[in-house]
Parts: C-alpha cells; structure tokens; sequence
C-alpha cells in the first residue's frame, strides 16, 4: 500500500487541523488511561475483598476485557460509517458511567455490581481506545508509527500521574473513616468529562482528513479478506499474546505486593513503573517502527517482554516488582504500537476503524483468558510460575514474524492493495 502524500508537503490548512485534532485526541487518550489505575489498584483489590478469592480479581479483569472486545467491535464498525467522533463520544460518556456505578455498587459489597460496572467500564474503555485509528487516518505510513507515538505517550500524563493521585485520595478516605475502595471512583467520571469536551472539539472529523491513496477507491473488505493479508493475521497474533501477556502480570501485580507485605504506596509505584514502560517511550517506539520496520519492533518486542515477565518474580522487593512490570508494558508498547501500524499500513479509511475493532476484539477476548490465567496461576503455583507461562507465549509469535517480508517500513510484500 502507498500514498500519494508520502513525499508531498500537506496543505497548511488541513496541517493545521491534523495537528489540533492530534493534541485534542492525545489529550483524550490520557484523561481515559487516566481512569486505569482505578480500575487496578482499586477495582482489582476490591473484587478479592469482596469475592472473598485472588481469582475474582482475575474475574473483574476478564470482564472488563472483554466487554472492551465487544465494544470496540461494534462501535469500529459504526465509525466507518458515521465517523470517528460519535463513536469516541460514546465510549467516554460509557466510562463515566461505569466509574459512578462501580463506586455505587462498591460501598454496598455487592461483587456481582462491581462487575457489571465493568462491563461499561470496559464497553466504553474499547470505543475510546480506537482514537489512535483516528490519529492513523491523518498521517501517511512514513509518520504513521511517529504520530500515534506521541498520541499515545500522553497516556504516560494519564495513568502514571493518576496512580498516585489514587493512592492520595484513598490515604485521605482512610483518614476520614470513610471507604478507600469507594471514593477512588469518582475520579473516573471526572476525567471522562474532562475527554468529552475534547473529543467534543475536534473539528473536523479526523476521517475526512484521511490521506488518499494511490490506489481507486474501492468497497470495504470484510474480516475473511483482511484475514487473508498474512501481515494482518501476525498482527493480531502478536497484539493478542502481548496484550494477554501484559494483563496477566499487570492484574495481579497488586495482589502480589500486598502479599509480600507492601501498602498501597508501593503498589502505587509498581503500577506508575508499568505504565511508565508501556506509555513514556511511546514516540521513540514509533520512530524506531516508522525507520528500522514494524517486523523488528514486533521482533524487539516479543524479547523484552518474555525477559521482563519472569525478571519481575526475582524477589520480593517493589523495585524487582516494578522493574519486570516495566519490561512487560516496554514489550507491549511495541506489540501494541506496532500491531497498530500494521493494520493501519494494510487498511483504507472505509475500513480502518472496523479492521481496527476486529483487532481489538481479537486482543480484548485474549486478555479476558490473560486475566483469568494469571489469577488461577497465581493462586496455583504463585507469581513465579506465572511469568515463566507468560514468557514462552511470545515462542508463537517469533514463529510467525520472523518469515514476513518488510522490503520498507510499512511496505509488505504480501499486503493487497486497501481502498481509499
């Protein structure tokens, strides 16, 4: 696939709204990543308390993942038709609400309302998270791993800022008598309208600033077409397991802290360690994708996240804890980012924001299994024998990377030609 805008200067006008609408959909993005740390910190230790097991943490994740699955499916489908800001309205507006119920449902113990909380939690959390497609349509294939890069490095702002930001408002509940797994909550909704207003003033819609393409315009393919492009299978391959991966250490992480002894300042630093990896070095990830090629970083990123699993469970110290978490989000954002760039490198504008959704589908069902893993390997065999699991899933993906042709980065020799 190439484009006609590859080596020409865009227009300054639309420059100008590619650039406003980027920052406004960074911003976004990391008021939404903003809303994690609750969900972990809080939500996690909360549905251990409540369910009375370390599994029903797992539970809570898995349900959150996926109902993000479900979500950005059905609302990736319903961008391409509608445009990408409705869709992104409703996922914030979905986030909100599942703040404010899962602090409802919490102060009455009731696990099986925080888990539907989850459900538009993470309903909402799936819609909101395919702003990168709408950072991707702007930019040729030459910026594209660059610019939803630094979109999501704003995300860095977000969720390492508000873990301790959580940590203080449940430090403060504590030292009024009032709940510390409740209050955290509210945090959530506020963010969100913070994301509405926004999302509410991109202008115009980053789908009609989509860059055209060499090639006619032609019909949406359907999931068995894009199925069939060998770099669109990889990609999903390697965002799944990376992802499942990632959850799977990630869900846990407070859990085992807590049992080592440590409060929730230290897993407040876990956590910021873990989203540092998976979000800080964001832009310099798509730099390297955007110049050495997305088959290396898929390559890169399978390594340090199978060295960064199982270093994680060396001891029982924060730092160790927070430097394996580290590694693991390091390995994901380059699963991530590049799985990202792939389906954007092999896709059209009428089809990006549903290819993008089949993706996350894909990635969210496997987290689900993820979470769920780690909190059965967790309460089976402890957090040692859950990272060396989660170290030989990324065998697979070696397997099927290494064989894909790249001769330029975002240029696959297998690739079909994708409609405007």
């Amino acid at each position: 696939m190439t484009t006609s805008l590859d080596h020409v200067p865009l227009d300054s006008t639309r420059e100008d709204a590619v650039r406003r609408n980027t920052v406004l959909l960074a911003v976004a993005q990391g008021l939404t990543y903003a809303s994690a740390p609750v969900l972990i910190a809080v939500g996690v230790v909360a549905a251990a308390e409540l369910g009375g097991r370390e599994s029903a943490a797992g539970l809570l994740i898995a349900v959150y993942f996926v109902s993000a699955a479900l979500g950005a499916f059905v609302v990736g489908r319903w961008m391409d038709r509608v445009g990408r800001r409705p869709g992104l309205l409703v996922g914030h507006v979905l986030i909100g609400l599942g703040g404010v119920m899962a602090a409802l449902v919490t102060g009455a113990g009731s696990l099986v309302g925080l888990l539907g909380s989850s459900v538009l939690f993470g309903a909402g959390a799936g819609a909101a998270l395919l702003g990168r497609g709408a950072v991707a349509d702007m930019y040729p294939p030459t910026r594209r791993g660059r610019a939803v890069g630094m979109m999501l490095a704003a995300s860095t702002v977000g969720a390492v800022g508000a873990a301790p930001l959580v940590a203080a408002v449940q430090a403060f509940a504590a030292s009024h008598g009032w709940d510390r797994l409740v209050l955290p909550w509210l945090l959530v909704p506020a963010f969100e309208v913070a994301a509405l207003g926004c999302v509410a003033a991109i202008r115009p819609d980053p789908r009609d600033l989509a860059v055209a393409t060499d090639e006619p315009t032609g019909r949406a393919r359907s999931r068995r077409e894009l199925l069939s492009i060998s770099p669109f299978r990889v990609a999903i391959v390697s965002g799944a397991i990376g992802q499942a991966a990632m959850v799977s250490v990630m869900g846990v992480a407070p859990i085992v802290v807590h049992d080592h002894g440590h409060g929730d300042l230290a897993v407040s630093g876990v956590l910021s360690a873990h989203f540092l990896g998976m979000f800080a070095l964001m832009p310099a990830v798509g730099a390297a994708l955007d110049r050495w090629g997305r088959k290396r970083g898929l390559v890169a990123a399978a390594v340090v996240s199978a060295i960064g699993a199982p270093a994680g469970a060396l001891g029982s110290a924060p730092v160790v804890t927070g430097l394996g978490l580290f590694l693991v989000g390091l390995g994901w954002a380059g699963a991530y980012l590049g799985s990202t760039t792939v389906v954007s490198d092999v896709t059209g504008r009428s089809e990006r924001a549903s290819a993008l959704g089949l993706l996350d589908l894909i990635v969210s069902a496997s987290s689900a299994v993820g979470a769920l893993m780690g909190g059965m390997l967790l309460e089976a065999g402890g957090f040692s024998i859950l990272t060396l699991v989660v170290a030989t899933l990324f065998l697979p993906v070696l397997a099927l990377v290494l064989p894909l042709r790249e001769p330029a980065p975002g240029r696959w020799s297998s690739a079909v030609a994708a409609p405007a």
